[in-house]
């Protein structure tokens, strides 16, 4: 072997340059060794005017004192930034490694504090949906509600809710919700307090071929409700949480809707009182609550409605499963999957007041919004794929003088989804018959439009398995 040939002097040069370079590359690992361990020195918290400094760190998995190595702390700052903005008590939060020094580090978290007091005034539908609002009853303005929602968020920087609600209009109601999420040191227990009066002149009386049909009086209250609950919480882990809770409701309807309706509390009563007793488990692993694109949300609970302590046919338990994963791609593309399941057993509550429904709030069939599906027992199946179009946050401080919305974001997401169910009907009834028993599904197409505090609108055109074809708009993210 000539290993002069190896070695020649014009070799040289190559021999060194490629050595040099891996000397770099080397050096550069050396220097960001994923077995790096760092001490985490001090924590520090700016930007919380208000916010108790515990209600953030109880968010944090690090510890001041502690060593981590370097590369898990990036994910443990990411989720831990996640937990932080879920508590929705902040615009904006930030958490980075600063002063570091021989294996040591500060960890700076910064956040914006969002306003927290809302005298928001009350101009909301009566109906489930616009949709059911715009074509079912005409778009007709005289079934508006309005009055002042009034809600302290963050009372006392300890992240409670304090809530009153006084509306007027199509429907009365007084409602006042405190809710305080912590009250042990260890912050693990929570308590939510809530108390409710509702009357109407206008009800809901019937149901035909899964529309509600109304009875009104100019004069008389057709129905009126009282309400009270109590609930504890206990959160055992950072994404586990428990709840019990205990209520009772007292309702009251008029004759006239006894007459019309006579199963509305079942056998012509005009009078019905009820507790109820009921238990949930959540695993919520969600990057923001309020419109999440990455994690998993678990929730199961059971309830019994109906204790035995009055004699009016109320006993009835209700179980609820569900289901959602988000999945992130490369170049801005998600998936949501979610799965939701409710069953009553016996499968007759006895009375239309305890009638359980697939049309309100996030338990909608898209494509069918237009439809109550009453059903003793159903299941959804809802897939979602998008792709974020666009994203940007506004400076409007010119505009703005208060500090918390001077700055105005929005992301729009394109979308295609598929959705499937199927609904059992409940016993000799004929009210959502068309509907149920039967399987159903939707396909379509539509933009989410997302702003200053993750307020979502949905656009959205789908058509069913009834061959029907809809635009819809809903204020409300669905997942």
């Amino acid at each position: 072997m000539n290993l002069g040939v190896i070695i020649a002097p014009k070799h040289i040069k190559n021999f060194i340059t490629i050595g040099f370079f891996s000397l770099q590359i080397f050096c550069c690992f050396a220097q960001n060794d994923s077995t790096e361990i760092l001490k985490i020195n001090n924590i520090f918290i700016e930007g919380n005017f208000k916010t108790k400094e515990q209600i953030i760190t109880r968010e944090l998995s690090i510890e001041k004192e502690e060593s981590y190595q370097r590369y898990k702390l990036d994910s443990m700052f990411e989720w831990a930034r996640n937990r932080i903005y879920n508590t929705n008590l902040f615009n904006e939060v930030i958490i980075e490694m600063v002063n570091e020094n021989q294996g040591q580090v500060d960890v700076k978290i910064t956040v914006d504090e969002r306003w927290y007091l809302y005298p928001f005034p009350i101009f909301r539908l009566t109906d489930r949906n616009f949709n059911d609002w715009w074509v079912n009853r005409d778009h007709d303005l005289s079934r508006v509600n309005y009055g002042l929602k009034l809600t302290q968020f963050n009372f006392r920087g300890r992240n409670e809710i304090l809530r009153l609600w006084l509306q007027t209009g199509f429907e009365t109601v007084l409602n006042l919700f405190y809710q305080i999420p912590y009250i042990d040191r260890q912050q693990k227990h929570g308590l939510l307090i809530s108390s409710s009066y509702f009357e109407a002149k206008n009800v809901p009386a019937t149901t035909v071929d899964n529309v509600r049909r109304f009875a009104s009086s100019r004069e008389e209250v057709l129905r009126r409700a009282y309400s009270n609950s109590l609930s504890h919480s206990y959160r055992s882990s950072f994404y586990s949480f428990h709840r019990t809770s205990i209520g009772h409701v007292n309702v009251n309807i008029a004759d006239t809707i006894a007459l019309i309706n006579p199963n509305y509390l079942g056998e012509s009563r005009t009078e019905q009182q009820y507790f109820t007793l009921g238990y949930s488990y959540s695993w919520d692993k969600r990057n923001n609550v309020n419109y999440p694109t990455q994690g998993e949300w678990f929730r199961a609970g059971i309830s019994k409605v109906g204790l035995g302590l009055y004699d009016n046919g109320v006993d009835y338990w209700v179980a609820r499963l569900r289901m959602t994963k988000y999945s992130e791609f490369k170049d801005n593309f998600f998936l949501v999957n979610n799965v939701s399941i409710m069953s009553t057993f016996p499968a007759d509550p006895r009375s239309y007041f305890n009638y359980h429904a697939i049309g309100f709030r996030k338990e909608v069939l898209r494509g069918y919004d237009l439809k109550l599906i009453e059903a003793s027992s159903y299941v959804l199946q809802r897939n979602e794929f998008k792709h974020q179009l666009f994203g940007r946050k506004y400076n409007v401080s010119k505009a703005m003088p208060i500090r918390q919305f001077q700055t105005f974001p929005i992301t729009i997401y394109g979308k295609i989804y598929f959705d499937q169910g199927y609904a059992i009907g409940y016993p000799n009834y004929e009210g959502s018959a068309p509907l149920t028993d039967k399987y159903l599904y939707s396909l379509g197409t539509g933009l989410d439009l997302i702003v200053v505090n993750d307020l979502t609108f949905r656009f959205e055109l789908s058509r069913n398995a009834e061959d029907e074809t809809h635009f819809f708009i809903n204020l409300l993210s669905l997942f």
